[in-house]
């Protein structure tokens, strides 16, 4: 279980920096006040779901740096769904991917 617990927060880490890359550019270009698109946060690797989030949205899914924004019906069995919007669900790691994801998180509360 440590082997692919790793394996999922390194790759919603990833997602998760892209998705820093385009908020950046999203405050950048003054879209802030519109629905803009990021990258599904979910374990599949190969996932190329594309979400539609306010700045606003994407600020209360980044309070926490164990919470990610994934598509409807995407989450695992093992993460606990904060919230389900239009589009999208707040979904929180626990267990092992939680701490992993943590660690990694480009931001952090505490900054």
């Amino acid at each position: 279980m440590g082997r692919s617990a790793e394996r999922a927060a390194a790759n919603e880490a990833r997602f998760r920096a892209a998705n820093e890359q385009i908020h950046d550019k999203v405050v950048e270009l003054e879209l802030a006040e519109r629905r803009n698109p990021y990258l599904c946060e979910c374990e599949d690797e190969r996932c190329t779901t594309i979400l539609l989030l306010t700045s606003e949205e994407y600020a209360a899914v980044r309070s926490s740096p164990r919470r990610f924004f994934v598509a409807p019906d995407h989450q695992s069995p093992d993460e606990v769904v904060v919230a389900e919007h239009d589009g999208f669900t707040t979904v929180e790691k626990t267990g092992e991917e939680g701490r992993l994801v943590e660690e990694w998180a480009p931001r952090s509360p505490e900054h």
